[in-house]
């Protein structure tokens, strides 16, 4: 088993400016108030949530402020695999920006549909209702939770970003499920409604996705993880922007691998159960299972070959026989692209595909 943390990319954040943020605040306040809202691996429905060393470590580094007393990040994207405990991680902390923010604070749910971003929220109401200092100061509506006594409140929001242009967060919105977002539009509306605001944090806590959106362009939430990538090599600077990705340290090895597991669920063992996972990897596809369970971004939701079927075809020494038949496979381009032809060896005691040329 690997340790929980650090994540396997991670934007690095001075040891001051944790010490002097709010991570602790919020901490404290989720193990004093906020409860388990159903029965799980971890812990039965009603019991107080005790974080894990790894949820207090990314709450430090998430909520860090700088120097001058403001929030070091303006935007963070948080990756872990499902059943890692994103839902009620993502509610305390909305319950406590409510109650430890300034006055009119205020706080959004939100993802790719209203439903979805219901989850986050109606966990924040359900602990509300299960905790009875937290129901004595809290007024619960269907799509909202006020806090009367700082004029604040916690909402829950649509998808339509045309709606969203008013909104005026702080100190958090928190982006369930980034992503299935379809476009960046509704992400950019929340980024710049904060603007008018000393703290607003944009927090998304996403699993991993395909790459590309339909219309071949890079998903919203695939062009935020490689630009976080490229802050942790140092490609890029902007101290504004967190990134926290747990996946495989070699994400194109056999998805069956149980070191693997570990590498991408933080709280497996102890909040996701291994043994539900072993039972997982024999009936979910491999796709889905690299998304879902190893936070990896796919290029299609339907894998082409199972792993390792490529690999056993690898031959060095095997050419074309004569009079062996061969397929002979070309794709072929006018310009700013590349050209290969490939031949299918049918005989021999195994097909074999080989490379005959390829052309930039």
């Amino acid at each position: 088993m690997t340790n929980s943390w650090p994540p396997k990319w991670l934007t690095p954040v001075p040891i001051e400016d944790q010490e002097r943020g709010d991570g602790a605040l919020y901490a404290n306040f989720t193990e004093a108030v906020c409860r388990v809202t159903k029965d799980s691996v971890g812990s039965p429905a009603g019991k107080l949530l005790v974080l894990r060393d790894w949820q207090k470590q990314l709450l430090n580094h998430a909520l860090a402020r700088r120097d001058d007393g403001r929030f070091r990040h303006r935007t963070a994207l948080i990756g872990m695999s499902r059943k890692s405990g994103k839902s009620a991680l993502g509610a305390s902390i909305g319950l406590a920006g409510l109650t430890l923010g300034g006055h009119g604070s205020e706080i959004y749910s939100c993802a790719a549909d209203k439903e979805q971003a219901r989850i986050v929220f109606g966990t924040a109401k359900r602990m509300i209702e299960m905790d009875e200092e937290l129901s004595s100061m809290f007024t619960l509506y269907r799509d909202a939770i006020e806090f009367k006594d700082k004029g604040s409140v916690y909402r829950v929001l649509s998808a339509e970003a045309y709606s969203k242009e008013g909104l005026n967060p702080s100190p958090l919105v928190i982006f369930d499920e980034v992503h299935a977002q379809p476009s960046w539009e509704l992400w950019n509306v929340l980024s710049l409604a904060g603007g008018a605001r000393e703290d607003s944090l944009l927090l998304g806590i996403t699993t991993a996705g395909v790459k590309s959106q339909s219309n071949g362009q890079d998903s919203l939430c695939y062009s935020l993880y490689q630009y976080g990538q490229q802050i942790v090599k140092e490609e890029k600077k902007d101290q504004s922007f967190f990134f926290a990705w747990w996946e495989p340290e070699k994400v194109e090895a056999d998805h069956r691998i149980e070191e693997l597991w570990h590498q991408s669920n933080p709280g497996l063992g102890d909040i996701t159960d291994l043994d539900e996972m072993r039972s997982a990897v024999l009936r979910t596809p491999e796709a889905e299972f690299r998304t879902k369970r190893l936070n990896c971004f796919v290029n299609t939701s339907v894998a082409w070959l199972p792993t390792g079927a490529w690999e056993a075809l690898a031959d060095e020494d095997r050419y074309p026989e004569i009079g062996e038949d061969v397929i002979l496979a070309f794709d072929g381009a006018f310009s700013n692209d590349s050209t290969a032809l490939v031949a299918w060896l049918l005989g021999g005691s195994k097909p074999h595909l080989m490379v005959v040329g390829l052309w930039e």
